[in-house]
């Protein structure tokens, strides 16, 4: 017994150590790699172009799926994921039939193993993937074994065979004239929308990201029960404080239910189940697909919800409700640099002909939204604070600034020859002042 127990000490002390070198040999001080791209009006177009394309072939549930990208297209979604997360810096090239592929990414970590430095080639093949050497800090593994490692992983940590069929998925991959081109073969349990036969909805609901469904339903249903508890619609409340104020008075109820009950704070929690809740409500139906079944409306509830998201406004405009509402719901999905990110996006394509042109004071919306709801969640004090405040009093003044004066309605044109890009100073100097704006209000401060 006690060599046995010998056995599995060496066994654990061994295991450790060699964690530890490969932890250390694969991480470094230094990021490898610079942010290449920045986010203008054309990165903006040509990434909204490369996900239509994708998500129209997906649709299509034609068989095998296309994934076309040029490297102007690469170039724009490496800039908005550097954009959304600051943190990452990705950068693809195509050159003579190979795509280079670089990530670093910057941990929580000490300074001399704060960077994870990842590159490899991606080669033509007309089976599969071929991957080259991949470079992994100091590490170099072959294309094949990383692939078998992420396969492995995948299957035995995150879903049983989930590893297997993404890695089977891929057909072949050209490149050609700066231009990468993969067909996808997606199962029949991954390419489905219907919740009870997705094996992705399946997963979803195991990992809850996002949150606990059912006390985000559980808002959610007293919302929908108290528009229920009006007969005439018309008459219902026009205005996004209200419905913000009322959730949150649940919320705090719930809070002081808990506290009673002698159990731990959780406005946090609370706080983040109603705002999701009424985000779910006012925001894309397609937010529900990220969580989880919430709504089950009846019909007459569905046209209710569609009357309000057309009528209910902040400073007097729906398409800033929405902007706020929208920058809610990905700040509870993410975080505040991918909110601020899918906006800019939005205004960028909004400047090209036949959009309402860039509008910063859509951006001020925004940023609200973002700013609302990390107050609302960040911490058990600031979540209890805003409980508190709003609870007593709500008005479009204590969290959104007036627009008036705020630069709107410019053209791709004009934005390039005033602002040029993200990082401009003009363009800086301008969301510092939205941001200084926000900081005035008594919310904020």
């Amino acid at each position: 017994m006690k060599l046995t127990f010998k056995i599995l000490g060496l066994f654990f002390l061994t295991s450790i150590v060699l964690i530890s070198i490969i932890g250390l040999l694969a991480l470094q001080s230094q990021p490898q790699f610079q942010n290449q791209n920045t986010v203008n009006v054309q990165a903006a177009t040509e990434s909204k172009a490369a996900a239509k394309r994708f998500v129209d072939s997906l649709r299509s549930k034609k068989q095998p799926v296309i994934l076309s990208l040029s490297q102007a297209e690469l170039n724009g979604l490496n800039a908005l994921v550097n954009r959304a997360f600051p943190k990452i810096v990705s950068d693809v090239i195509i050159q003579n039939k190979t795509a280079k592929l670089n990530v670093s990414v910057e941990l929580p970590l000490p300074k001399f193993i704060k960077y994870l430095n990842v590159s490899g080639d991606l080669y033509p093949s007309n089976k599969g993937l071929e991957l080259g050497d991949v470079s992994i800090g100091g590490l170099t593994l072959s294309g094949n074994t990383l692939l078998a490692l992420t396969r492995w992983t995948v299957d035995s940590f995150i879903q049983d065979d989930l590893g297997t069929k993404i890695v089977s998925m891929v057909q072949w991959v050209t490149l050609k004239q700066e231009h990468l081109r993969v067909s996808l073969l997606v199962p029949d349990d991954m390419n489905q929308l219907d919740q009870g036969k997705s094996g992705l909805f399946a997963l979803r609901d195991n990992l809850a990201l996002f949150g606990d469904v059912n006390k985000v339903k559980f808002y959610h249903q007293a919302l929908v029960q108290h528009l229920d508890a009006t007969q005439d619609k018309t008459k219902l409340n026009k205005e996004l404080p209200y419905y913000l104020q009322t959730m949150f008075a649940l919320a705090k109820l719930k809070t002081l239910s808990n506290q009673d009950e002698g159990k731990p704070s959780n406005a946090v929690q609370e706080n983040y189940s109603a705002l999701m809740a009424v985000a779910l409500y006012f925001g894309s139906n397609s937010f529900e697909l990220l969580l989880g079944d919430v709504s089950n409306l009846n019909v007459a509830q569905r046209k209710t919800r569609t009357l309000l998201r057309r009528k209910v406004t902040l400073r007097n405009r729906v398409d800033l409700q929405k902007h706020f509402m929208y920058s809610v719901a990905l700040q509870l999905f993410g975080n505040s640099k991918a909110s601020d990110a899918i906006g800019e996006l939005k205004e960028f394509l909004d400047s090209n002909p036949g959009g309402s042109g860039f509008s910063f004071a859509d951006l001020m919306a925004d940023r609200a939204g973002t700013r609302f709801a990390k107050l609302a969640t960040t911490s058990e004090s600031s979540a209890l604070k805003l409980q508190n405040t709003i609870t007593n009093s709500l008005t479009e003044n204590d969290f959104m600034p007036l627009i008036q004066g705020i630069p709107e309605g410019i053209s791709a044109n004009l934005f390039n020859e005033d602002y040029r890009d993200v990082d401009s100073l003009k363009y800086k100097n301008m969301i510092s002042f939205l941001d200084g704006k926000l900081a005035e209000l008594s919310l904020y401060k």
